[in-house]
């Protein structure tokens, strides 16, 4: 136990402070996906299938995914900043694990029920998620920029009036995005 404990010690030590600073917002990450990952099983099991929360799950996934792939551009100016400045880094992986704990039903809950339960909680916290964003710069173009902003505002509609229709567009909007994020991003 103690070797194990000095190797992790020495493999920290040889993180550049950069690296060291991006562990805990892409360790909160790494659990939400764990998180959605886990809630892949549901989708074979018809009896707890539903497609707005099947949709939902593959959409947080990806954007999840892709979160990480952002975060990992910031590494590199991650070691000259202030404690401010890292703490509002670590404010979009701390919404967005807290959003998904509140979508993800337990094993037992029947997921239609459960999604309509927790849709104005849900929606609304992934509006705050996607609005988190702002306090970044990326290199995105003015539609992806446009896009947050509706996104934003639809989510909070959605949250608020739970209708499900509303989440149908939302899975248009963000496979609208996911197109445009697809040609931003270089292989």
């Amino acid at each position: 136990m103690i070797i194990w404990h000095y190797s992790i010690f020495r493999i920290y030590l040889k993180m550049k402070a950069s690296e060291v600073l991006a562990f805990l917002p892409l360790l909160i990450y790494g659990i939400a996906i764990a998180e959605l990952f886990s809630q892949w099983k549901r989708f074979i099991n018809y009896k707890k299938l539903y497609i707005p929360y099947a949709l939902i799950t593959v959409m947080l996934t990806e954007v999840a995914l892709y979160n990480v792939y952002l975060f990992s551009q910031l590494v590199s100016e991650i070691s000259m900043i202030d404690y401010r400045t890292y703490f509002i880094y670590i404010i979009p992986p701390f919404i967005f694990m807290i959003g998904v704990n509140i979508f993800t039903p337990e094993k037992e809950d029947e997921t239609e029920t459960y999604f309509k339960e927790n849709m104005p909680v849900f929606f609304i916290l992934m509006a705050f998620f996607i609005a988190s964003h702002f306090f970044f710069r990326y290199e995105e173009s003015g539609s992806v920029l446009l896009g947050r902003i509706i996104l934003i505002v639809w989510f909070l509609l959605t949250g608020i009036l739970r209708k499900i229709w509303m989440v149908y567009v939302i899975i248009a909007l963000w496979l609208l995005m996911l197109m445009t994020r697809f040609s931003l991003i270089n292989y």
